[in-house]
Formats: structure tokens, sequence, C-alpha cells
């Protein structure tokens, strides 16, 4: 596999002129340029083309240096509305696969197994590829797993519990939420692009809907078969015209999906995320654009300059130099059917959104005014050279290639003409298709996070001296009034904290307490793979804590306080507290640190929302924040965060129920989400004994 980065290429250089420098110093005219050489010719392979009599039109490749062989199949299909249904697509290609009407599900399974092949089906196409001795039966099981599938309704409600699970996670992610309301925004309510899965959605689909789902829109008329590797071209025609003859052509789904929507001014559209630590931040504007636009090639180089790779300008402005985010991106779509949208977009810390803003709309519009220089002209392109050489290599990329050429309209050496066309790409191009296609004047500046700490800031932003309006919305993309954090001046953070502290138990009962012992576990699936994590935490009135995670048996990770020192122990390496650390753990070490709090220093912010429950927000320091139910005085939720290795980690923690424990209430099921566990959602610990005044002595700290 090739792989030229602009670095490698610059030493490749320097190594060979260094080396005949000597032979060639005397014959070269070191006053003239010499002339560049050919433009390289990326060889694609011949295609061998074919079309079936119910329109499947078949393309293939032989390539004959590995003995392996692929097959991908493309559906050229418009977006269209899911009328109620969305997600539907999903769940219908999720049961796809599992056995037909002619093998059960696990003999279907391992076979495949067995060659060591790979087989996916899905609604839009399929995928296959093994060695060439199994790959006729590869097409044959993806004939019958194509043309005979079985649509299992208990697989039906798992895969339906699977999604309604996964839309409740994407409900707390501030990118999700982003990315759908901004598509909302874009391209309005109506739009097949703007349509997301919801809960309601999922529920409206049946069992009964899928197979008249699959096969009114899996039809061969529209579909394009590309097959790559070690195969007889005539043969496999041959093997194909047998196993695909008698899929039944179909209508071809067409509706009006013209983009009506457009946009007088740039405006900033807010959805609160109260539960949000950092903030997503996206600017879109509509855009029209096809692969065989004369400027595709040029927008894709101006796009990679912008924010298409990771040393792009907006990642070396928003992150190198501010230090506002960790990445910073741009990217645009291209659809022969409907409009599209050009996207910048970053997740900045909280407290530097407005300055975020400001910095994506002004890379954007600098590389509108200002030429891009030749050397940085020069490395994109030699890095698209490397990546589109590495592309080439894939089966699954020339398989794309092949079919573009057809639906796109594109010419027959497009792909193989592909980098000389993105070397005559100049410095001009790049401001022509910039000024064309990147309308900060006429878009929408997306932005998903915390209210109550950005509203006042974002109202009064302003770009080029002119004033961005504010518009709000919820979660759904329906227009809010301004979210209002006020509440009633009687209210201070002492009647906050000691209403709850009577809520739990009382301050008297809660004193008497001399220590807390608690064991839980946590069911997790990551990669296909069940376990088991478990939970323990002892703490005593000394100020001692101690906590661990312990997986199969074995200690994973181990958190000890002993009255003025601690330490995290994590693989059985130990990592002595930070500062910030202990600050945290004097404060968790305790009891009921409620009892102990000083009015003087922690402050009632305002209100919020967490889990669509409102609340009041302190702040106890600055790493930590915790909320309280208006409606029930329980705490609902803190967040803690802490430097690790000069990494910003942040602990957030949700209580979903307490349980009376001899007079005292205590949270008996958490959800707790941080990068330490990266799972969507994070992990919710069921706490199955919580005990009080357990024996405790210094040994159990150690």
């Amino acid at each position: 596999m090739i792989n030229i980065t602009t670095t490698r290429l610059k030493k490749y250089i320097l190594l060979t002129a260094l080396v005949a420098s000597n032979f060639i110093y005397s014959q070269v005219d070191r006053s003239q340029i010499p002339p560049s050489g050919p433009d390289p010719e990326i060889k694609l392979g011949e295609p061998f083309e074919y079309e079936l009599s119910n329109g499947l039109k078949l393309i293939i490749v032989e390539n004959n240096k590995l003995p392996r062989a692929s097959v991908n199949l493309f559906i050229d299909s418009q977006s269209y509305s899911s009328e109620g249904k969305t997600g539907i697509g999903s769940i219908t290609s999720s049961l796809l696969g599992k056995g037909t009407k002619n093998i059960s599900k696990d003999d279907f399974i391992e076979e495949i197994d067995f060659m060591g092949s790979n087989l996916v089906l899905y609604t839009t196409g399929a995928y296959g590829s093994s060695l060439s001795k199994y790959f006729p039966r590869i097409l044959e099981l993806l004939a019958d797993g194509l043309l005979n599938p079985v649509f299992d309704e208990e697989e039906f409600s798992k895969e339906k519990d699977r999604l309604l699970e996964s839309i409740k996670e994407n409900e707390k992610s501030v990118t999700s939420i982003a990315s759908r309301v901004g598509d909302i925004i874009v391209y309005g309510k109506n739009h097949p692009n703007a349509e997301y899965t919801s809960e309601s959605s999922i529920n409206n689909i049946s069992f009964s809907d899928l197979e008249p789902y699959f096969k009114k829109r899996f039809i061969p008329n529209n579909a394009y078969m590309v097959i790559i590797g070690d195969v007889k071209a005539e043969e496999t025609k041959d093997r194909i015209v047998s196993l695909f003859s008698e899929w039944q052509n179909g209508e071809i789904m067409t509706e009006d999906i013209t983009v009506n929507n457009s946009f007088d001014q740039t405006e900033i559209h807010f959805i609160d995320m109260p539960n949000a630590i950092q903030s997503e931040i996206r600017f879109q504007n509509l855009i029209n654009m096809r692969k065989n636009s004369p400027d595709y090639i040029s927008l894709l180089v101006a796009n990679r300059i912008l924010g298409g790779e990771p040393e792009s300008r907006l990642e070396s402005k928003i992150r190198e130099d501010k230090g506002y985010a960790y990445y910073a991106r741009s990217n645009f779509g291209s659809d022969k059917y409907s409009s599209t949208t050009f996207n910048a977009f970053t997740s900045s810390r909280a407290e530097v959104t407005d300055s975020s803003v400001i910095e994506l709309l002004s890379e954007i519009d600098k590389i509108k005014k200002v030429k891009v220089g030749d050397q940085e002209l020069s490395d994109i392109k030699a890095a698209y050279f490397g990546d589109f050489v590495r592309d080439s290599e894939s089966p699954s990329t020339i398989a794309q290639y092949s079919v573009d050429v057809k639906i796109e309209e594109l010419e027959n050496d497009y792909y193989k003409n592909f980098i000389r066309n993105v070397n005559q790409v100049t410095s001009d191009d790049i401001i022509e298709v910039s000024n064309k296609y990147f309308n900060t004047n006429q878009g929408a500046i997306i932005i998903a996070g915390k209210g109550s700490e950005l509203i006042d800031k974002l109202e009064n932003l302003s770009y080029n001296d002119k004033k961005l309006n504010i518009n709000y919305y919820d979660k759904a993309g329906n227009v809010i009034d301004k979210p209002d954090y006020s509440f009633d001046e009687s209210i201070s953070v002492e009647s906050v904290i000691n209403n709850y502290i009577d809520i739990i138990g009382g301050r008297e009962r809660l004193e008497k307490v001399e220590s807390i012992e608690v064991m839980g576990g946590a069911n997790l699936n990551m990669q296909g793979q069940s376990f088991v994590l478990e939970f323990y935490s002892l703490k005593n009135n000394q100020n001692q804590s101690l906590s661990t995670v312990t997986a199969g048996g074995m200690v994973v990770q181990k958190s000890v306080f002993n009255k003025y020192q601690g330490y995290n122990e994590v693989n059985g390496q130990r990592i002595p507290l930070s500062d910030s650390e202990l600050e945290n753990a004097i404060i968790d070490s305790a009891l009921f640190s409620e009892l102990n709090y000083d009015f003087s220093t922690i402050e009632l912010i305002g209100t919020s929302v967490v889990n669509d429950e409102k609340v009041y927000e302190i702040k106890i320091t600055d790493n930590k924040t915790e909320y309280y139910s208006i409606e029930s005085g329980l705490k609902v939720k803190e967040i803690e965060t802490s430097e690790v290795e000069g990494n910003q980690i942040v602990v957030e923690t949700t209580v979903n129920e307490y349980e009376e424990v001899d007079g005292v209430l205590i949270p008996s099921e958490i959800n707790q989400v941080t990068p330490t566990l990266p799972i969507p959602g994070g992990i919710t610990i069921k706490f199955s004994k919580i005990k009080l005044d357990v024996k405790t002595s210094d040994s159990d700290f150690n």
C-alpha cells in the first residue's frame, strides 16, 4: 500500500538530489526552472460491462494480483420521505443476511465464517469478498440473501429495542442534536434530509412494513453490481445472469425534494442543552453541487485547505493557535437529486463559544479574499496524490469510482485523470469557488450548548460590525421562546442545600452516620462483547474513602483518600492525586458533604434543566457543580472536572433513584458519563448493597 505524505515526499526528493548531485551538477543550467514532468495517471483497470434484461448493470474488472475477489452492489436512489417511519431502512437492513427461505440463519452465517469471507446486505446495496475459490459460493449466498430474505419478528423486536436505546443516548449528545436541528433549519422540516429517527418514528414501524418496504425500493433497474478481482469476466457474467435474472424490476421511486428554503442573512440558531459540557458550533449554507460540475475538484481542494484534514487552516487556528477546541473541520456534499450543504464545525469549550464562532467565520472569509500561497497549494496537491493512490488500492473504492462514472455522468477517464485535474487547480480557482460556495452572509450558525452560560454572550455577538440575530429551538427543531433561567429572589444557596438535607434524613440523623458501604454493578456491551463491572465504595466520618472498579475479578481502577492525601490506581500503577483532584476528594470523602458547605464560597448560578426536570444549578468549586430538583428538592446531578496529564477530564454523574436505608436516602442507581469509559450514554450503575455504620480501620484506606 502506498502512502506518500508531504514530509516523506520532501525527504525523498532531498535524498535523491544529494546522491545525484556530483553527476548532474555540471550538466544543469540552474538559472532555468526545469519543466514539470507529466502528471501521474492512475490505472484503475478496464471494465467489462453488461446489462441484464431486468436492468441490472454489471461491471467487472479483472485483477489477478491476489487470489481474491469482491462484489459491490449499489442502488441509485434519491432521498425520499419516510412518511413518519424514519428508521425503517436501518431496521430492514439489520435483518438482511440472517438466513433465507432456503438456509437457516445459523447455517448462513456459519458458512460465511467457514470460508473466511465477508458478506453484508442492506436495503441500498450489498458487499461481499472472499478468496477466489469461494467467490462463486459468495455470489450464490448474495443472490439467495437478497432475493429470498427472511424477516424474523423476534429479530425485528430486538432491533427496535436497540434503536430506541440508541435514540435515548443521542438525546444527550450535543453533536447529534446540533446536526439534527441544523438539517431541519437548512433544508426545512418537510425535506427528507431533515428527517431523523425518533422514538415515535420507530414505534410507528410494524413488522408487516418491512417486506413491502424492501421490495418496493430494492429493484434491479436502478442497480449497479461491480465485481473486482481474480475472476474471468465472461464466466462471471454468465453466473450473475443465472443468479439474478429472476430479480423483478419495478417502478423507480421519485419525489420532488426541491429545497424551498433561503436565508436573507446569517443568524444564530441556538439549542439549549443544559447537560452540555462543551458547545457544538456549525456554520452551514446551501449549495448545489454534483461531481460532474466543473467546480467540483477546485472546491475539493479549497475545502481541504480550509478544514478538510487535521492540518487544515480551521484546525490550525482554532485548536493550535487559540486552544479553543480539540478539532475544527469543514466539508461539503454533492447530490444529483437535491441541494446540499457546505459545513464548517467545531466543538469548543463553553467559555469561548462566542470567540470560536468568530474565528470559524473569519477563516471561511479569509480563503475567499486572500490568495493561497504556492507552497500551501503544492502541499495540499501532494497530499491528494498520496491519499488517492492509497485509496485506489481498495476494491471498494474502485467499485465506487466505476459506479460514480455511470451515476454522476462523468467522463470515462475522470478518475484516471483525477490527479492531473487536481494539479491544474490555481489559487485564483480557490478564491472563485470559495466565494461561490462558502456564503457567510446567507447561512445558519447552529450552536448547541448550555444556555445558562452562553445566551448573554451570544445575544451580543457581532460579526463584521453587524449584530447576529439569535433564534431558539428545542431538540426537535421547533422554534421556542428564549429560555428563562431566572428564579425567585427569596431562594438562596443555603435554602436549597438545607432543604435537601432535610429531605434525605435531616441534619441530626446524618451527623450520627459513621460510615457508608455500597456495592453495585453495571452491565456493559462493547464491540459485541458483554461483561459486568463491579463497583465498591467505603467512606467513614474521618475523611477516609476507598472506591474500586473490578472486571472479571480483576481491579481495573482504585481510588483512595486518607484524610490529607490520596491516589488513583489504574492497572496497578499508582498516580498521586493532583491539586484539583485533592480538592474534590476532600469534599467527596465526607459522608454528606452538604453538611459542611461554606455558603459564603458556593454560588447559586441559576436554574437549568436535567432530563427534562427543572433544577437549581449550584457552583461548589471551580471544578464541581451540583444540580438540585426544584420540584423534589433532591440532588439529581453533579459534574466534576479534574486534570490528568494535562487533559481536562469531566465526570458527569446523574442520580436516577434513591433508596431509604435506616432513615437516610442514599442514591441507589446512578448514570455516569466520562471519557475514561467512552460508551455512548455512559454507564448505569445499580447498587445492590447499601450499609450504614459498618466498622472501618485505617488499614482499609491504604
